[in-house]
């Protein structure tokens, strides 16, 4: 249902994102990718869904999105559920509408699409009559995922879906990915939420990881004497931005010795 092979991406000429990346997701599978920030999980997104191209194979039921004309690779989102990080709701718009939206778009009748859009809130607990710019965020983030949900897709790509929910609300998120996944949808979650990251530990989803710029699972990290998971998790859940280091003492007498330059951050590479 989704395969990457060989594929490797930068941004406008900078250094690579990925580096003969590849994946395969089957249906009825759920894929969790973890990584921090900045390692390149959103674009990934953006590559599953057509809207950025790589060098590689992209392929979403086996059509080979680079290889298809921009109105083609718009008529296949369509049959994609997407939850996208910036969540791209209509802000002027209730809840009921947004999620809606796709459903007119496929041209399903006004009183159907309402009824569909109406039973994907209740799933989420989101009332349809508010203007989305009415909710607070956990509840627009819950309109997305209703969103997304809606057509019932038998491909999900969903990023950072749970980044303003508590426990609650990732394990509600994992639940209905679940119920996807079990009518044959392939389920590919971009996330280093840790609420999320535990909830598919306990769901049992296939862990990997962005890693010197490959997909890799977390079990082909783990060795003896090294915890894999609990690295990346650490990882993903520290907080943004190295923290301040102060120089340390040098022997003045030393002229070999050169001071840590003060007041600039220290090295935010990954840990190993």
């Amino acid at each position: 249902m989704i395969e990457l092979a060989g594929v490797t991406f930068a941004h406008d000429g900078g250094a690579p994102l990925f580096e003969d990346a590849a994946l395969a997701v089957a249906a009825g599978e759920v894929v969790l990718i973890g990584a921090p920030a900045g390692a390149g999980a959103s674009t990934l997104a953006r590559l599953l869904t057509g809207h950025v191209l790589a060098a590689g194979r992209v392929a979403v039921h086996g059509r080979d999105l680079a290889r298809l004309r921009a109105s083609s690779r718009e008529a296949l989102r369509r049959r994609l559920g997407v939850v996208p990080q910036e969540l791209a709701l209509v802000d002027d718009a209730s809840a009921l509408d947004n999620v809606a939206l796709p459903l007119e778009i496929d041209g399903v009748p006004r009183r159907r699409r309402r009824t569909r859009a109406a039973l994907a809130l209740a799933a989420v607990d989101v009332p349809a009559a508010p203007a989305v710019a009415a909710l607070p965020m956990a509840a627009r983030q819950r309109v997305a995922w209703a969103r997304a949900f809606v057509r019932n897709p038998d491909v999900l790509i969903a990023d950072q879906p749970t980044s303003h929910q508590d426990a609650d609300g990732a394990e509600r998120f994992a639940a209905a990915v679940d119920g996807l996944a079990a009518a044959g949808a392939a389920c590919v979650v971009l996330a280093r939420e840790p609420h999320l990251v535990a909830a598919a530990a306990r769901h049992g989803w296939r862990a990997l990881t962005i890693h010197e710029r490959r997909l890799v699972d977390l079990d082909a990290l783990a060795t003896e004497d090294v915890d894999a998971a609990g690295l990346v998790i650490a990882e993903i859940s520290r907080p943004h931005g190295p923290p301040a280091v102060a120089a340390p003492a040098v022997a003045a007498a030393d002229d070999n010795v050169v001071p840590f330059p003060v007041g600039r951050a220290a090295s935010g590479g990954h840990r190993r």
